[in-house]
C-alpha cells in the first residue's frame, strides 16, 4: 500500500471530534513534540510514533518531533515491524540498548542515518522529550495507571484496541494491519488539521 492510500482514509465519524481537539491543542506549538504512551511500549505506541513522524514528513512539516514510551519497558513486538514491512516501509532490525531494536522508515521520506532507533523504554527516559511536549495516551491501562505525566504541556487520550489479543492466532497479521491502517488514518488527519491551523 502506498502512503497516499494509507494517509488519506477518512477516520470514523465518532473519532473526529477527539482528533480535531488534539490537532487544535497541537497547533499552539511552534515546535511540536509528541510522546505516545502505552503500558509496555511494545505495539500501539510504536505504531503511533512511526506513523505520526512519517505523516509529518509526508505533509512537509519540519517542526514536529515524535517519541514513544511506556509506563514500563519490555520489547517491540516483532509483528509490528512485519506489519510496517507489508505496508512498504523499510525495516532494519538492529541490536541496541540491550534488546532487539529497529529502524523503520519510508525510504522516499527518510534515510537510515537520520531515522530514530525504535526500542522499548519508559516514557520519561532520557531518550525522550523531558518537557514542553504533548503526551498522547494510546491505551486504557496506561491512561488509568499513570495519572501524572511529568513534563508534558498537555495530556490527551487517543485509545486504540490492543492487537495483542491476536498474537499467535491465524488472524494475527490481519489484526496488526488493521491497527496500523486505523492509526495511520487518524494521525494523518491530525497532521492535516494541525498544518492548516498553524
Amino acid at each position: 500500500m502506498d502512503l497516499d492510500n494509507l494517509f488519506n482514509r477518512i477516520p470514523s465519524e465518532d473519532r473526529i471530534p477527539t482528533l480535531e481537539a488534539i490537532a487544535l491543542s497541537f497547533s499552539k506549538e511552534d515546535n511540536l513534540k509528541v510522546n505516545f504512551i502505552c503500558t509496555h511500549n511494545s505495539r500501539r505506541s510504536h505504531f503511533c510514533e512511526i506513523l505520526f513522524r512519517t505523516a509529518a514528513h509526508y505533509y512537509g512539516l519540519k517542526n514536529v518531533q515524535t517519541f514513544s514510551g511506556g509506563t514500563e519497558s519490555t520489547s517491540l513486538y516483532p509483528e509490528v515491524a512485519k506489519s510496517f514491512a507489508r505496508h512498504g516501509f523499510k525495516v532494519l532490525p538492529i541490536k541496541a540498548y540491550g534488546q532487539q531494536a529497529y529502524k523503520i522508515f519510508f525510504k522516499n521520506l527518510e534515510r537510515k542515518e537520520t531515522t530514530p532507533i525504535l526500542f522499548s523504554k519508559k516514557y520519561n527516559t532520557e531518550y525522550n522529550a523531558q518537557d514542553n511536549y504533548h503526551a498522547v495516551m494510546v491505551c486504557d491501562s496506561a491512561n488509568e495507571t499513570c495519572p501524572v505525566v511529568h513534563g508534558c504541556i498537555e495530556r490527551h487520550s487517543l485509545i486504540y484496541e490492543d492487537p495483542k489479543k491476536s498474537d499467535g492466532k491465524q488472524n494475527q497479521c490481519n489484526e496488526y494491519d488493521k491497527t496500523l491502517t486505523k492509526i495511520a488514518s487518524e494521525l494523518a488527519f491530525i497532521i492535516r488539521r494541525f498544518s492548516l491551523l498553524t
